[in-house]
C-alpha cells in the first residue's frame, strides 16, 4: 500500500475541506474561549449594558470563521498567480484553474461571512440582542453612520467582486486581478477596532494593515500548498520554494508589525497583569513556534520534496496550519478585548483626529523636527532602494554593467518619497492643503518619473535570468501583465494622461478630496493613487517606442489640464475640504492663503513634466523593457 499522500490524490474539495475546516473550527473555538475570558468587560468599561451571549460570543466566532475564508481565498489566489504560474503566463493550467475555483467558493463564504459578522457588529456596537438590529431601518442608518458596519459591508462588497472574477478566470491575468482584489478585502478590518482610535492610530493602522496582509499570505498561503501537495499538483517544489520565501518575508513583517502595534496599546509592565497582555504573550509565543516550524521546512522538508517525497511536508504543514489558525483566533479574541487603560493625558482635538498634535507652522525646521515615519509608503522607499541596490550589486558581481543614471534616477525617487511621506511633509499632508498638495506633486511627478526612468523590470530581468516557458519567473510577470488586454488599454496615451490629468479633477475640483481627508486611510489612498498615475503616465511618455508627436502631446494635455486645475483650485471661492480644517481649527493656518498657496503648487508640477519628456527625448536607453 503506498504511504506517500501524492500517490493517494484526493479530490481537490476532500484535500480542500480536510485542510482548512480543522483550521477554521480551531479558530473558532480558541476566539470563542479566549473571548469568555473577558466577556461582558468590553460592554462595562464602556458603560454599555450586555447584548447578551448571541452577541458577546457569536461575534469572534463569525468573524474566526469570515477570516479563515478570507485566507483561504487569498492562499488560492497566490498559488495560482505567482507559485505554480501557468505556462507562458497565458491561460490557466489545471493547477492553476483547480486554485481559482477554490477560490471563487471560499471567497463566496467569505462575503456572507462579512455580511453576517457587519450585523453583529451592529449588535454589538448599540449593545442590543440581535433582533433588535434586524430591521431595515436600522440597518440602513448603521451602514451610513457606523463605522464598523461599514468595515464587513465593504469587505463583503469586495470578496463579491473577488468570488466573480475568480469564477469566471481562465488566464493568468484574471488570476492575479482576483489576488489583488482579495489582498485588498482583507484591509479593510485593519481600519477599525482599537487600532483605528487613540493617539498614534495612524502608525496603529499602517502596522495593522502590514500585519494582516502578511498573515493572510502565510496562513492562506501554506494552506494553499498543502492542498496542492495532497492532490499530486505538479511543480511542487517550485512552488514550496517560492512559497518559502514569501513565509519568510511575512515572518519578519509580522514580528515587526505586531511589535509596533502592541507598544502603541499596552504597556510592558502590563503584559502579565491583563487579559489583553495575556492574549498579546499568547500570539507572541505562537509566532515564534511558527518560526520554529519555518526553520524545519527549510531544513526538512524542502529537500524532501526535491528527491520526491510529499509525507513530511504533509505532516509538519498540517500540523503548522493549525496552530496559525489558532493565532487567528487569538487574534480576533484580542481585537475583541479592551487593552488597559494607559496613564496618558486626554488628547487634544487635532491628536484625537490626526493621531498626533501639530503645535506650530511648518518651515525648514519642522521637516526634520516634526517627522513622522510612515510604515507604509516610508518603509516601501526604504525598501525599494535596498532592494535595487542589492540588484545592482549581484549584476556587478558577475561583471555586468548597470547605468550609473539608472540607479541614481531609482534612488532620488526613493528619496523624495521618504521625503513626501515620512518628514513634517507628511505630518502636516492631513492638517494643510498646501501641504497636501506639495505631498501630491512629489509623488506624482517627481517619484514617479524617476522610478520609471530607474527601469527596476529590466534590472529584475537582469538579476534574475528569464524562465522557462514551463514555468516563467518574477522577471517575466510585470511584462506580462503590460501586454495583457487590461495592460494594453491602460497604457495607451490616451488613458494614461486621462488617468493622471483626471485624478486630480476628481479629487480636487469634484470633492472626492472633501469626503477622503478626514480619514487617515483616505490620505493613504490619496497618495497611492498618486504615485500610481504617475507612474503610468511616465511609462508610457518614457517609451521611446512611441512616437515624439504622441509623447509631446501627451505632456502638453497634461500642462494644460494641470494649469486650468491649479487655477481652478487657487481662485475658487469654495474652500476644499472645508469641514475637516473646520474641526482641527488650527491657529496658524489662514485657509483662504493656504488654498491659494495649494493652486500655486499644483502650477509647478509643469516643471517636473517638461523635464521628463526632455529626458525621454534625449536618453536612448529610456525605454521600459516588454
Amino acid at each position: 500500500m503506498p504511504t506517500d499522500p501524492a500517490d493517494r490524490r484526493p479530490s481537490t474539495a476532500s484535500a480542500v475541506f480536510s485542510q482548512a475546516l480543522p483550521g477554521a473550527a480551531v479558530a473558532a473555538v480558541v476566539a470563542l474561549a479566549l473571548t469568555a475570558l473577558s466577556g461582558a468587560e468590553t460592554y462595562a468599561r464602556l458603560g454599555l449594558p450586555d447584548p447578551g451571549p448571541v452577541v458577546t460570543y457569536g461575534l469572534p466566532v463569525v468573524r474566526a470563521l469570515t477570516e479563515s475564508a478570507a485566507v483561504v481565498t487569498v492562499g488560492a489566489l497566490l498559488l495560482a498567480a505567482f507559485l505554480v504560474p501557468p505556462r507562458g503566463l497565458g491561460w490557466l493550467a489545471a493547477d492553476g484553474y483547480r486554485a481559482v475555483r477554490v477560490a471563487s467558493w471560499s471567497a463566496a463564504a467569505w462575503a456572507g461571512g462579512a455580511l453576517v459578522t457587519g450585523i453583529f457588529a451592529i449588535a454589538d456596537a448599540f449593545a442590543r440582542p440581535l433582533s433588535a438590529v434586524l430591521t431595515t431601518s436600522t440597518l440602513t442608518e448603521s451602514l451610513g453612520g457606523l463605522p464598523a458596519a461599514r468595515i464587513w459591508f465593504l469587505t463583503a462588497g469586495v470578496a463579491v467582486c473577488c468570488a466573480l472574477v475568480a469564477r469566471l478566470a481562465l488566464s493568468w491575468h484574471a488570476a492575479v486581478g482576483a489576488f489583488a482584489l482579495a489582498v485588498l478585502g482583507v484591509l479593510p478590518a485593519a481600519f477599525g477596532g482599537h487600532s483605528g482610535t487613540g493617539t498614534a492610530h495612524d502608525v496603529a493602522m499602517n502596522s495593522l494593515a502590514l500585519h494582516v496582509v502578511a498573515a493572510a499570505l502565510w496562513v492562506g498561503g501554506l494552506l494553499a500548498v498543502l492542498v496542492h501537495a495532497v492532490v499530486g499538483g505538479a511543480d511542487l517544489p517550485t512552488a514550496l520554494g517560492r512559497f518559502s520565501t514569501t513565509a519568510f518575508w511575512c515572518w519578519v513583517v509580522l514580528a515587526l508589525s505586531g511589535t509596533v502595534n502592541a507598544l502603541l496599546r499596552v504597556n510592558p509592565a502590563d503584559l502579565l497583569v491583563s487579559t489583553y497582555g495575556l492574549l498579546l504573550l499568547a500570539k507572541v509565543a505562537g509566532l515564534v513556534v511558527l518560526g520554529v516550524f519555518g526553520a524545519a521546512h527549510r531544513t526538512r522538508t524542502l529537500p524532501d520534496v526535491a528527491a520526491g517525497s510529499r509525507s513530511a511536508l504533509v505532516r509538519l504543514g498540517g500540523v503548522e496550519v493549525l496552530i496559525m489558525f489558532a493565532t487567528v483566533g487569538v487574534a480576533v479574541a484580542l481585537g475583541r478585548t479592551p487593552p488597559p487603560e494607559m496613564t496618558t493625558p486626554l488628547p487634544s482635538r487635532v491628536e484625537a483626529l490626526l493621531g498626533y498634535s501639530l503645535d506650530r507652522p511648518l518651515d525648514l525646521v519642522g521637516l526634520v523636527m516634526d517627522a513622522r515615519p510612515d510604515l507604509l509608503l516610508g518603509t516601501a522607499a526604504v525598501v525599494a532602494a535596498l532592494g535595487y541596490l542589492a540588484g545592482v550589486r549581484r549584476l556587478c558581481a558577475r561583471g555586468a554593467v548597470w547605468a550609473g543614471r539608472r540607479t541614481a534616477s531609482w534612488l532620488v525617487g526613493c528619496a523624495v518619497l521618504l521625503l513626501a511621506t515620512s518628514s513634517g511633509i507628511g505630518a502636516y499632508a492631513p492638517a494643510q492643503l498646501s501641504v497636501h498638495m506639495i505631498q501630491q506633486v512629489l509623488v506624482a511627478f517627481v517619484v514617479a518619473p524617476a522610478w520609471v526612468l530607474g527601469r527596476p523590470v529590466a534590472l529584475l530581468r537582469a538579476v534574475r535570468p528569464p524562465g522557462t516557458d514551463e514555468l516563467p519567473g518574477p522577471g517575466e510577470w510585470l511584462p506580462a501583465l503590460r501586454r495583457s488586454r487590461v495592460g494594453r488599454w491602460a497604457t495607451a496615451p490616451v488613458v494614461a494622461t486621462v488617468v493622471l490629468v483626471g485624478t486630480g479633477w476628481v479629487l480636487d475640483a469634484g470633492g472626492l478630496f472633501d469626503a477622503l481627508v478626514p480619514e487617515h486611510v483616505g490620505h493613504l489612498t490619496m497618495t497611492v493613487g498618486a504615485l500610481a498615475a504617475g507612474c503610468l503616465f511616465a511609462r508610457v511618455v518614457a517609451n521611446a517606442t512611441l512616437p515624439v508627436r504622441a509623447r509631446v502631446g501627451m505632456v502638453a494635455v497634461a500642462v494644460v489640464g494641470q494649469v486650468a486645475l491649479a487655477v481652478t483650485v487657487a481662485t475658487s471661492s469654495r474652500v476644499v475640504g472645508a469641514d475637516h480644517w473646520r474641526q482641527l481649527a488650527l491657529p496658524f493656518v489662514d485657509r483662504a492663503v493656504d488654498q491659494t498657496a495649494g493652486g500655486f503648487v499644483l502650477g509647478a508640477a509643469v516643471v517636473p513634466l517638461l523635464a521628463l519628456l526632455v529626458v525621454a527625448r534625449t536618453r536612448s536607453d529610456v525605454q521600459v523593457s516588454r
